[in-house]
């Protein structure tokens, strides 16, 4: 059985217009597969504008504040915990 290194350079490969249909169906739902995922919760309006506001300070959406926080905090904690392991 020959080895994928052995097979020659294909070059581009023409495809018909259903095949090529096809195939970009098929990497757009590869694609939906990946992307973010989103979550929720509630925040107590007071709490929500600590946050804008701290965001506001820094330059940044508070979305984008929030997620920084919370990677941020989360790889602190996982050190900590490994730490007294």
């Amino acid at each position: 059985m020959e080895e994928l290194n052995d097979y020659e350079e294909l070059g581009d490969i023409e495809l018909s217009e259903e095949e090529g249909e096809h195939y970009n169906k098929m990497i757009n739902l590869a694609e939906e597969q990946i992307e973010d995922v989103r979550v929720s919760f509630r925040w107590k309006s007071k709490q929500l504008n600590i946050i804008k506001q701290a965001s506001q300070l820094i330059g940044i959406p508070y979305q984008t504040y929030i997620k920084t926080v919370l990677f941020n905090q989360s790889i602190e904690d996982i050190r900590k915990a490994k730490s007294v392991l």
